[in-house]
């Protein structure tokens, strides 16, 4: 079920958008087939609490978009601008057709790997892409002072986090999923290495 907030235009989006990914999952694996079933209240809703987490109008990166989750979600529902980073290239060809098809003007896609990437964003987020230490690792470069951080994990994200610790700073909290009880979503601002300014 999508969530109760979003208009009727919103809603029709994130509906033709479960159509889209469920025509394609037939051609790769976008996502898995018992998660079909429950699309909008597992990865739609799913996307939809890390829009809550962030200011309005701010510019995201989603680094390895694979479907589309949570980036398309977010270029739906947010409306600010957003590159959903994807190095793998039938996945990236999913998300250009994905974003015509559902005319998201302010959606580009990067297809790349995030250490590849240039720019800086307001908000980066990723979901099942690395660990928090890799994930800082590999995409530090993106952030600026005043980046936040907004990273679904699983019931790991505590001992993510305590890992990460070991080599990177910054001002971090484990916000719980309203999606699974056994998730937390990392939000994180100052990320930076340890011994750096």
């Amino acid at each position: 079920m999508i969530a109760t907030h979003v208009s009727r235009e919103t809603s029709d989006k994130l509906k033709q958008f479960e159509t889209l990914v469920t025509a394609e999952n037939q051609l790769q694996n976008l996502v898995s087939a018992s998660s079909l079933v429950v699309f909008q209240s597992r990865h739609v809703a799913d996307a939809i609490q890390l829009v809550s987490l962030a200011p309005a109008g701010r510019s995201w990166c989603d680094i390895g978009s694979g479907a589309g989750l949570p980036g398309i979600v977010i270029a739906i529902v947010a409306g600010g601008p957003i590159s959903l980073i994807e190095p793998r290239r039938l996945r990236a060809d999913f998300l250009r057709r994905a974003i015509v098809d559902l005319e998201l003007a302010n959606a580009e896609i990067v297809e790349a790997k995030a250490e590849w990437v240039t720019g800086q964003f307001e908000i980066i987020t990723a979901r099942a892409v690395a660990s928090l230490s890799q994930l800082f690792a590999m995409s530090s470069h993106l952030a600026h002072r005043e980046t936040r951080w907004i990273l679904p994990k699983g019931r790991g994200a505590k001992k993510e986090l305590d890992e990460a610790l070991q080599s990177w700073q910054g001002e971090f909290e484990l916000v719980p999923s309203l999606t699974s009880e056994d998730a937390m979503i990392v939000v994180a601002e100052r990320v930076r290495r340890r011994g750096g300014t």
